[in-house]
């Protein structure tokens, strides 16, 4: 086996790939393994990730295997090879300033704060609003959660409390005086 490594180590480029083309992986190896480095340094200057530089590389080696039987040499293997990682760079840069392109402009318009804003408000909002109807009496909490959140009539919640309609709408009158108050207090923080 060892003596069998050495002689596909003294393989020229194209014997090697000759050889790929006929199904030889041991060939296929020794090629990957005399570029890989080249390409990796190559790959990780101009990128500066070593995950993206190696899944580069493995596209490369990928493709040239998939594409044994059409890929033409003009000059050397080791000139496509290196052609072909230009290439890809070219393409990731550009996909990468596509990324940041739409990134600045997704995170950075004045929509996305806005809406952002809003939904911070909306939850402070909220968070007031709960906080205002938790400290209400017991009585006038009761009877405005029965009129603003199950949607009774006056007189069913007056039937359902055995209390007067002229008191259920004294409490819900109070209950909306004081969230007012509350939320006038939440409009000044602003």
């Amino acid at each position: 086996m060892l003596s069998s490594k050495l002689l596909y180590e003294k393989l020229s480029d194209e014997e090697l790939f000759n050889r790929v083309r006929q199904e030889d992986s041991q060939a296929f190896e020794v090629l990957y393994c005399r570029y890989w480095s080249i390409l990796m340094d190559t790959a990780y200057r101009r990128i500066r990730s070593r995950e993206k530089a190696e899944d580069l590389i493995q596209e490369i080696f990928i493709s040239l295997y998939q594409n044994k039987q059409r890929v033409q040499f003009t000059v050397s293997v080791q000139a496509y090879l290196m052609q072909a990682l230009k290439y890809k760079l070219l393409n990731e840069m550009r996909a990468q300033a596509v990324r940041v392109r739409y990134q600045q402009q997704f995170f950075l318009n004045a929509q996305c704060k806005i809406d952002f804003a809003k939904n911070i408000e909306a939850k402070e909002l909220q968070h007031t609003i709960h906080k205002s109807i938790s400290s209400l009496p017991e009585k006038c909490r009761q009877v405005f959660c029965l009129s603003r959140w199950e949607f009774q009539s006056n007189k069913h919640i007056s039937n359902h409390l055995a209390i007067s309609v002229s008191t259920v709408e004294k409490h819900i009158s109070k209950a909306l005086q004081l969230i007012r108050k509350d939320l006038q207090e939440f409009n000044r923080s602003e």
